[in-house]
């Protein structure tokens, strides 16, 4: 095997895990949500930690931020959004309101199989995919209509 077919190979898997496309399995640890737990309404609200984030019926994600969050470590930012196809995702500085849902679960708040050792929680509503947890050092990543946010010790977007 060479190089480069290793190179690929390990590149398609992190792409994988990110889009959460085969991440959700027993061995992973990730829990694949369910949906019905965390919806009020057609949008799925949950939590990690101070950010609250909505999916909405539409595949529209939006997470209101917790102090401190700078984007690539730099911008302040209060919040972030995927709200279409032909921005990517981007923050609004709050001028669009609160998204999220101060009383919503926490995503970690799912049940769990007996010896499952937690390595996150998957979220995949209206065409877009949330996983946080361990995966991401306690960290989040989104992705809906073509872009991805994270969100951790760094936010980036694209």
């Amino acid at each position: 095997m060479n190089v480069r077919s290793v190179i690929g190979s390990a590149m398609a898997a992190v792409a994988l895990t990110i889009l959460g496309t085969g991440a959700a399995s027993a061995d992973s640890g990730v829990i694949e949500a369910d949906n019905s737990d965390f919806l009020v309404g057609d949008t799925l609200y949950f939590n990690e930690f101070a950010t609250q984030c909505a999916i909405h019926a539409n595949g529209d994600v939006a997470c209101d931020l917790g102090q401190g969050n700078k984007l690539w470590g730099l911008i302040p930012i209060s919040d972030i959004v995927i709200d279409g196809s032909f921005l990517p995702a981007h923050p609004t500085f709050g001028l669009g309101g609160q998204h999220g849902n101060p009383n919503a679960r926490q995503l970690w708040d799912v049940p769990r199989p007996p010896g499952n050792v937690y390595a996150g929680t998957q979220f995949d509503y209206a065409g877009a995919t949330c996983l946080g947890g361990r995966p991401h050092g306690g960290g989040m990543t989104c992705t809906s209509h073509g872009h991805t946010f994270t969100v951790g010790t760094q936010t980036s977007i694209s």
